[in-house]
């Protein structure tokens, strides 16, 4: 079972957020015009950037390739070794575990 994984006030998403607004900012793209890109309304920028509302992975990445973020780097050098794992949860039908 991983800890906490689903909290938008993890120490994991808030970098995760904060690497999209740093972004944004230096290419001097306004929230408005992300939103734009992205057919939404700039309160839909703002909620994600201020923690209101959690992105689902999909919106990530579009948001990512948007600001011309490689989405896995963007996540490559976040923190896991605090997470805890079921080592028993099978991960595939030869019975691999995960084991961090």
């Amino acid at each position: 079972m991983v800890s906490k994984m689903a909290s938008i006030y993890s120490t994991e998403y808030q970098l995760v957020i904060k690497t999209l607004r740093e972004a944004r900012i230096n290419k001097g793209i306004t929230q408005e015009s992300l939103a734009k890109a992205l057919d939404r309304p700039q309160s839909f920028v703002a909620k994600f950037e201020n923690g209101e509302r959690r992105l689902d992975v999909v919106e990530f990445v579009h948001i990512a390739c948007l600001l011309s973020l490689d989405p896995a780097i963007a996540v490559k050098e976040l923190p896991l070794k605090n997470w805890r794992i079921n080592r028993h949860a099978k991960l595939s039908k030869n019975k691999k575990y995960c084991v961090i």
